[in-house]
């Protein structure tokens, strides 16, 4: 009897089609069989073919098994038991797991990664992997993710799939797996995992706009090319910086940064390329630069655009060439470390004011990724305000929560700081905190002047509405309306991440009590009363 031993919750699929998410070939000893993977957990019989015999009944097309049941398919009987969480000791021909990534490793020293893409081994050139060997056919197997396994199946081939000394239809592959296809022996070896994506509070997020700013990430990342990175002040410029040395090719390497505007014009020079003694006065000894630093791994160069335009020329040089000179020596150096730069301001009113070279442009900007500004996320402060309490917690030992109301008033302030302003407000909060819980008392604004210009309106904001439970009653409802619609300035996404309700059921809620902006109904809005007059709609 074959045993199939499975994890708690885990599950199994067990099929004769070719495309079939696990064949067990009958024709075999079973200790011989490959391990399988977590699949759903049904039993899918061959098309056309016999049925499942369970509990004694014939199921047909499918059937479902649970843990002890005992199934009987043509030739083959299985039974599945579930394995003990305490006892992780099996001895079963398959157990059930998280599939890890895997590759196809060939004699030639190729290693393929199995991915979401069929894969078609073969000797035609139209193969995505060709061979070589005469044994194999023109289109001998191909490789296919199903659920959570990868499967090779046999395309018809003249001398068949084999492992372990059965020729196989179709199999699932696995760590440790031996394929043969005509003479060639394939390897199933474990893949490496990529690097986990960054988890930082800047780039925490679901929004549209910072899922653009991961996807760039990952598709620029592993390029050897410049990228700039575009935005305001505190959006976390140098977070995506770390986050592209940390998943690019020279991670090995170190990673330097720089800010181009805290350094004075006439030493940002050596402190780039380095000098050599003497070469101006309190040079005292050699001094290797910035670039030589950062060879093979990266440099950034935070606010390029503030660096003078002589200094510009030799940088587009250094970028070309991979070779300096430091200040005061004849010797060139080669320096060739991957340069992400980062800047708040428009390059390209720069180049076309003559602020800024072209040519410089142009070489820095191979690739370009803009960090949005907070404003323009507003969905993602909630997610932004949990991590960075989490993150203060962990510094100060102060560990602080934030009652929904704070939180509303939060999503709709400007933000002119971005998230180095939120950092600087929630650590004034939790320090203001008697409690544990943050409202909106503990909450301080800088009124800046680009703060209030980043707002629609000259005047003050009106009050926030003293209750705004997630569930209004209708009798509270006509009362915050009012202030909460002017507050929002009738913005139905803003009011509806204060009040935790749907925006359908919102509208529905402002057409009920006629508090929608018209030029007459606004008036009415801001005068803090509903008028009964007023039509409903």
């Amino acid at each position: 009897m074959l045993r199939v031993q499975i994890a708690r919750g885990a599950s199994l699929s067990l099929t004769r089609r070719v495309d079939g998410p696990l064949c067990i070939p009958v024709d075999r000893d079973d200790r011989d069989l490959p391990e399988a993977w977590s699949l759903p957990w049904f039993v899918v019989p061959e098309e056309g073919g016999a049925a499942v015999l369970l509990h004694g009944e014939h199921h047909q097309p499918i059937a479902r098994l649970e843990p002890g049941d005992v199934f009987r398919h043509g030739e083959l009987t299985v039974r599945l038991d579930v394995e003990p969480d305490d006892d992780p000791r099996t001895d079963p021909v398959f157990t059930l797991r998280t599939p890890a990534r895997l590759a196809l490793a060939f004699p030639d020293g190729r290693r393929v990664p199995l991915g979401a893409r069929p894969l078609v081994i073969g000797t035609s050139p139209a193969s995505d992997v060709v061979l070589t060997d005469p044994a194999v056919s023109a289109r001998h197997g191909q490789v296919h993710r199903v659920g959570n396994a990868w499967m090779l199946t046999d395309l018809a081939s003249t001398n068949g799939v084999w492992i372990g000394g059965a020729r196989v239809a179709s199999a699932a592959l696995g760590p440790g797996v031996t394929l043969t296809l005509g003479r060639t022996r394939v390897e199933c070896v474990p893949e490496v995992e990529a690097p986990s994506p960054l988890v930082a509070p800047s780039l925490v997020g679901a929004s549209p706009a910072m899922d653009r700013v991961r996807a760039a990430i990952a598709r620029y990342a592993p390029a050897p090319y410049p990228v700039l990175v575009e935005g305001e002040s505190g959006v976390g410029k140098e977070l995506v910086a770390r986050e592209i040395h940390r998943l690019g090719p020279n991670r090995d390497g170190p990673l330097v940064t720089v800010n181009c505007a805290a350094i004075a014009p006439d030493v940002i020079e050596s402190e780039l390329f380095g000098h050599e003694r003497g070469a101006f006065t309190g040079a005292v000894g050699r001094r290797r630069g910035l670039f030589e630093e950062a060879h093979q791994g990266t440099l950034f160069l935070d606010e390029i655009g503030d660096l003078p335009l002589p200094l510009q020329v030799k940088l587009l040089r250094v970028l070309e060439t991979g070779e300096l000179r430091r200040v005061g020596g004849e010797q060139t150096i080669r320096a060739r470390p991957r340069v992400v730069s980062a800047t708040l301001r428009d390059l390209n009113a720069m180049v076309a004011d003559g602020r800024f070279r072209e040519d410089l442009f142009f070489r820095l900007a191979d690739l370009r990724v803009t960090v949005p500004p907070l404003r323009e996320r507003q969905g993602d402060i909630p997610a932004l305000i949990d991590a960075l309490l989490s993150r203060i917690g962990a510094d100060t030992g102060r560990h602080c929560r934030i009652e929904e109301r704070a939180v509303g008033r939060m999503v709709l302030h400007p933000w002119a700081g971005n998230v180095r302003e939120l950092l600087m407000v929630l650590k004034r909060a939790v320090f203001l905190c008697e409690g544990e819980v943050i409202g909106l008392r503990e909450l301080r604004f800088e009124p800046t002047g680009r703060a209030a210009s980043l707002r629609s309106r000259s005047e003050p904001p009106a009050p926030m509405p003293p209750s705004l439970p997630g569930r209004w009653p209708e009798e509270v409802a006509r009362g915050d309306l009012p202030a909460l619609h002017r507050w929002c300035d009738g913005n139905l996404s803003r009011m509806a991440a204060i009040t935790g309700m749907a925006r359908s059921t919102l509208r529905e809620r402002i057409r009920r009590h006629g508090a929608y902006a018209g030029a007459a109904e606004e008036a009415r809005l801001t005068a803090g009363s509903l008028d009964p007059r007023m039509p409903r709609r």
